[in-house]
């Protein structure tokens, strides 16, 4: 547990903080930096949040977005993977990737649908609970690592650009569920987070009387685009260049903001045309590896191909990054064994196309940032990648090899800033592959909140305040 209490001098003394919590598609991040009483939110204290591990994960910083339905309990994050791996059932699913139904057409109807029957085979839960559900064990989660935090805090949720034109809609879906989740969290406290799970008639219950309460999240301090909170994180390196471009790819979404930082009172503009989502992302990259693995595995027959996926899916992330890891992997089902390798799933037609089509959103989004330097008589701009997805080595090399767009030169910058090395207890976090994915959180705790009203006005010339 962090201590919640404490000043710059190193006396005790009572503090609010600001969270930045990052619910993502493939897991979720939290950082908080301490608000003294005369001061705003800064990098001196800020922290990444031990969130997995108060979780029983073996990632002290990331929690899987996940949920498991055993037809008794309810399991979150590293449990419920356990929980399914450990039961053996091959025609059962994690609600995973379940972030993704907030980018629909249609949210408020996609939330109220059920999952599917190989995650819910008794439709006890629609697709919004069990988001609220998940949200609240975030807070809980976040509540016993620095305890108490979100009753004397200001949180901050990071989000997709789901929908370009409706970005007030978004964030209002966003602020009701995490309305509903803190009324869930305030009823069952630390019972999210037993070990054991939590029982459908105590989960029922705790969403039915939140459904009919009215109160508000008095923590809850509005979002802010992902790409645009990695893009603080660099800001607040003064060494960052003043044009930048972030590539935040992540497990459901790839987000980028095209920024630039006015050179006198570092206020951070966003072009418009440079800010864009697309629904490609990492998920396709392991629906690719899921493919090629059924294809090593050379099943006939439809239900067990069905079976494969669902073995392999739980856990198809870290078998992901043990294939880059190592360039090969081994994999057992129904005592078969088969094998794949690194090249191998490069080939994939899956996972060409989504690198071609990250590809061509960075250079959509290069050219508009390129453009607005150029305008302004500016030769060097900065790049980074980040996110879990930014790993990939192929993803890595197409974006990386670009050093120049015409007179403008292009530089890429290590995706962990250099302030990140001076976070004291927190020293030994400052590799690239983790940072890059905490940072959105990061940017979240220690930026101010894009009003809800913003709207297309945002869109279109939006700022945001280091």
């Amino acid at each position: 547990m962090e201590d919640g209490s404490y000043s710059a001098s190193g006396a005790k003394r009572a503090v609010d903080w600001s969270i930045g919590l990052d619910f993502g598609t493939a897991f979720s991040k939290a950082a908080g930096t301490v608000i003294m009483s005369t001061e705003a939110a800064t990098l001196r204290q800020v922290r990444p949040l031990r969130i997995g591990a108060t979780a029983g994960g073996n990632r002290p910083y990331l929690v899987p977005s996940s949920i498991f339905l055993d037809r008794q309990r309810i399991h979150f994050g590293p449990r419920a993977i356990t929980r399914l791996v450990a039961a053996n059932v091959e025609d059962r699913e994690l609600v995973r990737s379940f972030k993704r139904v907030l980018g629909a057409n249609d949210p408020e109807d996609a939330l109220n649908r059920f999952p599917r029957a190989s995650v819910d085979p008794d439709r006890m839960f629609r697709l919004r609970e069990l988001i609220t559900l998940y949200l609240a064990y975030l807070l809980a989660l976040v509540d016993t690592t620095i305890a108490g935090a979100t009753s004397r805090s200001r949180l901050r949720f990071t989000r997709p650009g789901w929908i370009p034109d409706r970005i007030a809609a978004a964030h209002e879906v966003m602020t009701a569920l995490f309305n509903q989740a803190h009324v869930v969290h305030q009823i069952l406290g630390d019972r999210l987070l037993a070990p054991d799970g939590l029982e459908y008639a105590i989960a029922r219950d705790a969403l039915d009387r939140a459904r009919d309460t009215y109160t508000g999240f008095p923590a809850l301090d509005g979002g802010i685009y992902e790409a645009s909170a990695v893009g603080l994180c660099h800001y607040s390196d003064a060494m960052t260049p003043n044009y930048l471009l972030i590539m935040d790819v992540g497990a459901g979404t790839t987000d980028v903001a095209a920024l630039v930082r006015a050179p006198y009172d570092n206020q951070i503009c966003i072009v418009r045309a440079g800010r864009r989502t697309i629904e490609t992302a990492g998920d396709h990259f392991d629906a690719a590896l899921v493919d090629l693995l059924t294809a090593k595995a050379k099943l006939k027959a439809d239900g067990e191909r069905t079976a494969l996926r669902n073995t392999v899916l739980p856990i198809i992330r870290e078998l992901k990054e043990d294939l880059f890891a190592n360039g090969t992997l081994q994999v057992s089902f129904r005592g078969k064994k088969f094998a794949c390798t690194a090249r191998e799933l490069e080939r994939r037609p899956m996972f060409r196309t989504a690198i071609k089509e990250i590809n061509a959103l960075f250079d959509e989004c290069l050219a508009e940032l390129v453009q607005a330097a150029q305008r302004d008589g500016v030769r060097s701009i900065g790049i980074v990648l980040a996110g879990g997805g930014s790993r990939i080595p192929a993803l890595r090399e197409a974006i990386t090899k670009r050093r120049w767009t015409g007179l403008v030169r292009i530089r890429h910058l290590a995706s962990t800033p250099a302030w990140v090395q001076a976070l004291g207890a927190e020293k030994n976090f400052d590799y690239e592959p983790l940072f890059a994915q905490v940072s959105a959180a990061f940017g979240a705790a220690i930026s101010a909140p894009e009003p809800p009203t913003s709207g297309e006005a945002a869109d279109s010339k939006d700022t945001v305040t280091l």
